[in-house]
């Protein structure tokens, strides 16, 4: 009697825990809003400076790697890459059309625009409770794998990194 006690209790547990969970209709719904109010609203000031670009990185986030255009940058124990490259012939949409350019479907692709800048919020299933996540602005954008838990919150500081990157010859 007391097992059955017991697992009763461990099956209510579980049912709590699952149906507080996200689902990702509601967390892709979340992101995509707060993604385009960072995004419509004034840049955080930068902190970091490469080469001719300069931007915001969070605290606790640090520069792993750097080449020509990408740095890999650790925030806990995630991994991102930030991919930079700006080419003004090819307009402030060249990133964005790279990156949606292959055939996999994208769960979310939203774009934003304001003031002549450009800025997108791309998310794709990889695996069972993983996730692509890409967020860019103009020539820059940070991509990530991120569980569905962190999603909005990943999305977040990746927008407001990329949106507040700014070129030296501006």
């Amino acid at each position: 009697m007391k097992k059955l006690f017991i697992l009763t209790i461990f099956a209510g547990i579980f049912a709590v825990l699952g149906a507080c969970s996200p689902s990702i209709e509601e967390e892709k719904e979340k992101t995509v809003d707060e993604v385009k109010e960072i995004f419509e609203d004034q840049p955080k000031k930068t902190n970091e400076e490469i080469d001719e670009l300069s931007f915001r990185l969070p605290f606790n986030t640090s520069i792993e790697e750097e080449d020509h255009h990408n740095l890999v940058l650790e925030k806990g124990n995630e991994t991102f890459v930030l991919f930079h490259h700006r080419n003004s012939e090819a307009g402030n949409e060249s990133v964005y059309q790279m990156t949606t350019a292959s055939e996999e479907p994208w769960l979310v692709n939203e774009t934003f625009t304001e003031d002549g800048r450009f800025g997108y919020v791309l998310v794709r299933q990889i695996e069972n409770e993983s996730y692509e996540l890409v967020t860019g602005a103009d020539h820059v954008k940070l991509t990530t794998i991120s569980s569905l838990g962190d999603l909005s919150d990943n999305a977040k500081w990746m927008m407001e990194t990329v949106r507040s990157a700014e070129w030296k010859d501006e």
